[in-house]
């Protein structure tokens, strides 16, 4: 089953300034969906943080980590990636939304709760890089055979038809100089 939320309770802390409520938790995510990829978590996300009344709403400034099913980008072999993102959010109460800049985004207290769902993928789908890599020095897959290059040489060198790019390299001077 997929998450629909993840719904913190503000009651406590909606009629008293700067009260705090102490966010420690795992969540169970939906995955993290960015263009065509998809990551999906191994298991549950940590989150810490604090949750604060400022009086013109509610503040949720937390960390959340988990690891993602990614597959590297060089080689297309799956991998654990390890992601930690910084979770800002802003609700406020219906009808409270008079002061607020027109730039910031908030959500609403809905029944005495808040779902930091939304920002929570949000931090996370921000810091995942865009071509996730397993090793930096990952020699990926050959253009022509489609070898990993990691096992060795794939032997086809000599079939590869020149590449378009080649004339690009008559742009640059010589290192040897």
């Amino acid at each position: 089953m997929t998450p629909t939320g993840f719904g913190i309770d503000v009651r406590d802390i909606l009629e008293d300034l700067g009260a705090v409520v102490t966010l420690e938790d795992d969540l169970e995510l939906p995955p993290v969906v960015l263009g065509t990829e998809e990551y999906t978590p191994l298991g549950p996300a940590h989150i810490s943080g604090v949750v604060t009344n400022t009086g013109a709403g509610i503040v949720v400034d937390a960390t959340v980590s988990v690891e993602l099913d990614a597959v590297c980008s060089r080689c297309l072999k799956e991998f654990p990636l390890a992601v930690t993102g910084q979770v800002d959010a802003f609700f406020v109460q219906h009808g409270h939304e008079e002061g607020i800049p027109e730039e910031q985004e908030y959500g609403y207290i809905q029944e005495g709760a808040i779902d930091i769902l939304e920002a929570v993928s949000a931090a996370l789908a921000i810091e995942i890089p865009l071509a996730p890599v397993h090793a930096e020095d990952c020699p990926g897959i050959c253009p022509a055979c489609g070898a990993d290059l990691a096992d060795g040489p794939c032997g086809c060198d000599a079939d590869r038809p020149p590449s378009p790019f080649d004339v690009l390299k008559q742009l640059l001077p010589d290192d040897d100089a």
